[in-house]
């Protein structure tokens, strides 16, 4: 599967890989909005770092449009973060912004450091202690 979901207790980490078709991008949308933690949730980032391709249609996106209008009927306050380095990725994103057709405060960024302090996302990081 070209990505996975990292459920956390604010928000949820969407990380792809290989390659990404349009129907793997509607498909991960859906999972997202139609799980029982979305209404709560205050953060969704979608990380293409290790994404090789991405291939998606015209078609893909109007669906991935009509999935985020129902949920924003749901969670009208999520936050949305697209990490990638891809100028696709990014023209695509900044020009959907610049159309008005996000209903949900949505921003690119190349760096997880950067989307992290704009959502206010905090990663606990496992602590080892050494035995006396």
């Amino acid at each position: 599967m070209p990505y996975a979901l990292h459920w956390e207790p604010l928000g949820v980490y969407k990380k792809f890989s290989g390659v990404v078709t349009g129907s793997e991008l509607v498909q991960s949308v859906v999972d997202v909005a139609s799980h029982v933690k979305f209404p709560s949730l205050t953060y969704e980032v979608s990380d293409y770092l290790s994404a090789v391709e991405t291939v998606f249609s015209q078609d893909a996106l109007n669906e991935v449009r009509a999935v985020r209008i129902g949920s924003f009927q749901t969670n009208p306050k999520i936050k949305v973060a697209i990490i990638t380095l891809d100028p696709q990725i990014q023209q695509r994103i900044y020009s959907t912004i610049a159309a008005r057709l996000t209903l949900h405060q949505t921003r690119v960024f190349s760096a997880t450091a950067d989307a992290d302090a704009w959502l206010g996302r905090v990663v606990a990081h496992a602590v080892t202690h050494a035995l006396p």
